[in-house]
């Protein structure tokens, strides 16, 4: 009996393991890295017909591609990495939006406005935050920064159905951001801001509503900069103004 189960459990057919993720060395301008293409589109397909044109093996050679590090940072941990790797410069942000671009990174994830505004506002409901770990606050507030970076994204390179009709939404997301400086470091709030007021007419009431969250001092800009790090415990408090404020400027 015992040989026939130890015979029945050789025949067995066992799940094979799960493929671990590879790597592949590319030189990007003259910088060696080692990366899972999966994750980058156009570099996956830069690799294939490199490999499929090769005779012998041969080392992976690409010219340089602006803001690579920062656009990687970005696709490895998270878009919000590319506010604190980027000075506050709205030139430098279009820039590595262009390269998301051409990399073929899907950065807003088939996310509309509307899913974007949504995700600005996750832990908005401050007694219900009260009740969360701090883990998964800490996860509420890394996923907003990020979604920050989606807008900023859309406001650059987005199509909207209605130019009129959605610049009132996205000034709302826009006001929602500068406002809560607790959740939206320094860097983010001005970059975003530059960006609506480049893509849509701002009316006198938008401006004065975006000009009232300036009005803070240069110490405290510069300390809230030096802290822009996700691993801070601190409590994410939206505050009453926005809703007013909204109302009022809208």
């Amino acid at each position: 009996m015992a040989e026939l189960d130890d015979l029945l459990n050789n025949l067995k057919v066992t799940e094979p393991p799960d493929p671990t993720p590879t790597t592949t060395p590319i030189k990007i301008g003259d910088k060696d890295y080692h990366l899972e293409l999966s994750e980058i589109p156009y570099l996956s397909a830069f690799a294939n017909f490199e490999t499929k044109a090769q005779t012998q093996p041969k080392e992976l050679v690409h010219g340089p591609i602006a803001h690579f590090d920062v656009a990687l940072k970005g696709i490895e941990s998270g878009f919000r990495q590319c506010f604190r790797s980027l000075p506050p410069d709205l030139a430098q942000h279009h820039a590595l939006c262009e390269t998301y671009e051409f990399l073929c990174i899907d950065v807003l994830g088939g996310q509309s406005l509307n899913e974007i505004i949504g995700s600005l506002k996750t832990g908005k409901n401050k007694r219900k935050a009260v009740y969360k770990p701090v883990l998964e606050r800490k996860d509420d507030k890394a996923k907003a920064r990020d979604t920050a970076f989606k807008l900023l994204y859309l406001i650059l390179y987005g199509e909207f159905e209605d130019e009129t009709k959605d610049s009132a939404k996205v000034y709302n997301a826009v006001i929602f951001v500068v406002s809560n400086p607790k959740t939206f470091k320094w860097r983010t709030r001005k970059v975003v801001r530059a960006a609506y007021e480049e893509r849509f007419v701002v009316s006198v009431k938008q401006r004065a509503g975006l000009d009232r969250w300036e009005k803070e001092d240069a110490a405290k800009l510069a300390v809230e900069n030096d802290g822009d790090v996700t691993t801070e415990v601190e409590y994410v408090d939206y505050g009453s103004d926005y809703s007013a404020f909204v109302n009022e400027f809208c």
